[in-house]
Formats: structure tokens, sequence, C-alpha cells
């Protein structure tokens, strides 16, 4: 603006120039002669003036700087906390094979403290704390059951540790290798529970994994391409995901023993060694989603486990009254599963269907047995239907209804063993599987509510065991035949008050 000001005065000055010499032409040289003085003390100005405007202008530049430094420090460069608190009632009430009831009424407090932090555009890291605990202490034997790494953050432990659920640094990219393909990396405590088809029920966003045949924890790594942008197919992405389990390797004074004299002796002092006759539990899986429209989608996966663990029956160790088992890796499994879903049906037939969700899905397993895998020395391939609806309720604002159906055949065997029922796993139920929730918004989705049912029917034993002999698959007549009475029917009446924010 100062520059069009100095033109201005110029301008001004030089007319007014002219005009005299027009009155007095005898003048003309000597005026000519000032208004060149005049115009180099002008350029001389307007040059200072364009150096100050200059320095101002890359003042404020870094000024802008600073403050968008201090924004950054203020707004990105620290842990992001989020909290999902939930309070609920489970009842309970098994019936077995010889009509034998029991049930009980618990309550439970579950908290995950979520966390968050992106230094840059392409680099994140997320976490997830967990305390689950049932309203006082517990009884009974065999509580280290509750600590197993796969599911321990899904199971209320009887004295409500806080736990790390995820923890995982995520890198995305919008090309790899030049090609416009985005793509992410990441490694750590993945969130691998709570998956897609098992979300809707839960009444929150999908995780990783299909939740069809996987619902359990892993450390592990993915890597997930999208292949929208070259191949022209909606929603298309290929994801490889690889897990650990259980690794071969002793802990810190795990072989300290207690002598009959009450002393103590160390039989292994060789810390985080390998250990003889046990290997590393990994999983490898590939999901592969061919198309999603938003509102029609179908994603697949296929996986394959290694050296998986279960009781396995060993006769040297049996006693007239009681048969003895062993902890033991007993082979591999493949498995894989096709969903499909429909998030909203049909095109403006109708509001309630356009928010209507209804989704079907298939899997499969199938064992590779090293000696004896679900009480059986060759492959054993099991199946499995899941399939579920849900809608917004019409005479309740904010709430929704859902029903889901399972079934498992004979030697269906899933990774669900971090399933959210008290009850036992509905995913990994050999028989039928029903189920129907309500799920309410009380204050927005900041205080919710959900009341949900699931009854379970067991067709085979069995379901909710591990890969070795306790896995067999009887029938409730072969099982009594043995002396046995296993559950035939499962129960879970569940309502609870939930807070995220």
């Amino acid at each position: 603006m100062k520059k069009i000001i100095t033109l201005s005065i110029l301008a001004f000055l030089t007319t007014a120039i002219y005009a005299e010499s027009d009155v007095n032409s005898t003048t003309t040289s000597s005026t000519q002669a000032q208004i060149d003085a005049l115009k180099a003390q002008l350029e001389k100005l307007e040059t200072t003036q364009n150096e100050k405007i200059a320095k101002l202008e890359k003042k404020q530049k870094h000024n802008t700087k600073k403050i968008s430094h201090v924004n950054e420090l203020a707004n990105n460069d620290n842990l992001k906390f989020k909290v999902d608190f939930r309070t609920a009632y489970d009842y309970i009430s098994y019936k077995t094979a010889n009509g034998n009831t029991s049930s009980n009424g618990v309550f439970s407090n579950r908290l995950w403290l979520k966390m968050a932090y992106a230094p840059t555009n392409h680099l994140a890291f997320y976490g997830t704390l967990s305390y689950y605990k049932l309203y006082g202490q517990t009884i009974g034997a065999n509580q280290n059951f509750n600590y197993n790494d796969a599911y321990v953050n899904e199971s209320a432990n009887p004295t409500g540790e806080i736990r790390v659920k995820e923890a995982f640094w995520l890198y995305k990219n919008d090309t790899f290798l030049g090609l416009d393909i985005p793509w992410t990396a990441s490694i750590g405590r993945r969130p691998s529970t709570d998956g897609l088809l098992v979300n809707y029920r839960e009444d929150q966003k999908a995780k990783s994994a299909i939740g069809h045949n996987i619902n359990m924890e892993f450390d592990g790594a993915s890597f997930n391409y999208e292949l929208e942008n070259v191949t022209s197919v909606p929603g298309m992405s290929l994801k490889f995901c690889l897990g650990r389990g259980m690794s071969d390797a002793y802990s810190r004074y795990s072989n300290v023993s207690q002598n009959s004299d009450g002393t103590y002796s160390f039989n292994n002092t060789q810390d985080y060694s390998e250990v003889n006759g046990f290997n590393n539990t990994d999983l490898y899986g590939v999901l592969f989603k061919p198309y999603d429209d938003g509102q029609y989608s179908l994603h697949t996966v296929w996986f394959k486990a290694f050296n998986l663990p279960g009781m396995v029956y060993n006769s040297t160790l049996s006693t007239p009254t009681q048969a003895k088992y062993d902890f033991k890796q007993t082979g591999d499994e493949e498995g894989g599963a096709a969903s499909f879903i429909a998030d909203g049906i049909g095109d403006g037939i109708s509001d309630m269907l356009d928010d209507t969700v209804f989704f079907a899905s298939f899997a499969y397993s199938k064992t590779h047995p090293e000696s004896s895998m679900l009480g059986s020395e060759k492959a054993e391939t099991g199946t499995s239907v899941y399939a579920g609806l849900n809608w917004p309720c019409q005479l309740i604002d904010d709430a929704r209804f859902g029903v889901e159906y399972n079934h498992g055949s004979k030697y269906w065997r899933s990774f669900t063993y971090g399933e959210d029922t008290l009850a036992g796993s509905k995913l990994a139920v050999r028989g039928d599987a029903y189920e129907a929730f309500f799920n309410k918004e009380l204050i927005g989705h900041k205080l919710t509510a959900q009341i949900r049912y699931t009854y379970m029917d067991y067709k085979y034993t069995g379901s909710n065991a591990f890969f070795g002999d306790a896995g067999t698959p009887m029938t409730m007549s072969e099982a009594q035949a043995l002396g046995m009475d296993p559950v035939k029917t499962a129960q879970d009446i569940r309502v609870y008050i939930r807070y995220r924010y």
C-alpha cells in the first residue's frame, strides 16, 4: 500500500509541475531538472520501503511458523486419552446332560483407557489399558486360567489388575512403490478382538479381524494395501497379518521348585532360553476384501496356526478313578471365512430399511495333527454359519434391536477364546446359539445401555476347550455313557450401562 501512495504522490507532483510549466515556459529546463531529481529521491525511497516491507514479511512468516509450532505442541505433541467404562450385570445359568442346573448373578466393572499420539501425518501410536473385575473377590481353583495371554483382557479377574490390551505403532502412506496404493504397516499388540460382525452386538466400530473365527489377542504385525485406485473396484483391499500366541521361552525363575523340607531349588537358571520339545505358536493370515461400496461388501480371510496346545491323555499317569493329562502341542490348524454385509437394505424403500444391517458368514476349520488333535489322529474339518440382523427401533428414539444365530458342526474349532460372553463363546458352539440384544443411547453415544440374551445349545462336547483331547467332540449320550455330565445348554442375560468419551 505504501508503494501505491508513493506513486500517487509522484503523479500529483508531476501534474502540478507540468501545469506550472504551461504558465511560464521559460522555466521548462530548470523545472525538468527538479523533476528528475525528485524522481531519483522517490525511487530511492521506494527501494528503502520495499526492503523494509520484505523484512516485515520475513519476520511475520517466522512468527507464523513459531505459532504453528506452538499449536503443534499444544494440539498434537502429547498423548490423547479416551475412556470406555462399563458396569454390567450378568445372570448365567447352565444345564447339564443329566439335567443338573446351576446359576449365578455377577456384577462387573470394565475399564478401557485408550490413548493415541500422532507426531506426523504418517506415524501414530495407539494403546489401550484394560481393567476388568467382578464385584468382590472370586473364589475357586485354577485361577491361573484367567491369565492366559490370548484372552486375559476379556476375562474378569479376581483382583482387577490393569493390563495392556493394545499397544502398537501405525505407519501410513498414500503411495506404495510409486503406485497409487494407500497402505499401512503396524507392529505391536494389535487389536484382534471384537472384530467385524461381532462389533454390531458390542455397539462399537469393528477392529481388525473377522470375528467369526478369530476373537482373541495376539502380539504381531499387519500390512494393509488399499487397491481401489489401481483396480477401479470399490473398496478392494489386501491385508497380511502375523501373530505369536505362545513363545518357546522359559520365563524368569520359572523352574524354581519347593523341596519337601520347605527349601527351594533352581532347576534352570537360563532365563528366556528355549523350552525343550516346545515350539512357538504362530499364526499367519491373509484378509482380502473383494468389494465394498459403502452399502454392500464382501470380506474374506484365510489363516494357518502352528503348534497349537491342548490337554493330551497320558495313560501312564492314569489312576483307577481319574485320567491324567499332559499339556502339549498337538499340531496345526488352518481356517477361513467369507462374510457378506448389507449396511442398508435396498435403496429408499423405507427409512428403517435404509438403516438396517444384515450379514451372513460361512467359516471352516481344518486340523493338521502331529499325533492326536481334537481326539483324532487324522485331519478333521469343521464348519460354522453366522448370521445377524439389526435395525433401528421404531418406537424408541436412538435405539436398535438385533438378533443373531450361530451353528457349528462336530469338529468346528474357532479362535474365539476372547469373546466377551461370560457363559462361554457362542462363536465356538458345536451346535446352535441364539442371541438378541437391545442397544439404547441415553446421552448420545457417550452414555449407552444394553440388554442382551444369549442361549447356547451344545450338540457336541469340547466347544470351549483347546486343541487336545479335551476338545474331543462327543454327543451328550456318548459322554454320559463314559460317566460324564457335560453342559448341554448355557444362558447369559446381560444388562449394562457404558460411558465413552
